[in-house]
């Protein structure tokens, strides 16, 4: 008499989502700017945009691009609609061999240190020996 007909029960549970759509949603997600050796530098590493062949792509220095990080770990970046691999480069170079002309390191600045001599330094060299004076009587004793 009290009794409901099968039919009409719904589970409440959901299908658990495939692993695609999982890496998909809790991906995350920030951006960054190509520096001058076609690189990308994330979590302190540096990386070169990868084509789906394997080709690297060298992009031009300052040019916006999304690094997405998937929750199994992989590294994607998206420049300009186009989705890249991102491929760890174990040393970085500011420059890049083919691509920038020779750059020559400058020369690193010697400081000028005026001599004691010197009309500004005469005022404060006077107020020091000023101070040293008791040095100078005690040793002509």
């Amino acid at each position: 008499m009290f009794s409901l007909p099968l039919n009409n029960t719904k589970t409440v549970f959901e299908k658990q989502p495939e692993s695609t759509k999982i890496n998909q949603i809790l991906a995350v997600l920030s951006t960054r700017k190509i520096d001058s050796g076609h690189c990308i530098r994330y979590k302190n590493k540096y990386y070169i945009p990868v084509t789906k062949n394997g080709v690297k792509t060298y992009l031009k220095k300052g040019t916006t691009a999304m690094v997405i990080e998937s929750f199994e770990g992989d590294l994607y970046v998206n420049v300009l609609d186009q989705l890249f691999v991102m491929e760890e480069i174990p040393e970085h170079e500011k420059l890049s061999k083919t691509f920038d002309a020779q750059y020559e390191k400058p020369k690193q600045r010697k400081y000028y240190i005026p001599p004691m001599s010197h009309p500004w330094k005469h005022a404060s060299y006077l107020n020091y020996v000023a101070k040293q004076k008791h040095r100078m009587d005690g040793a002509n004793v």
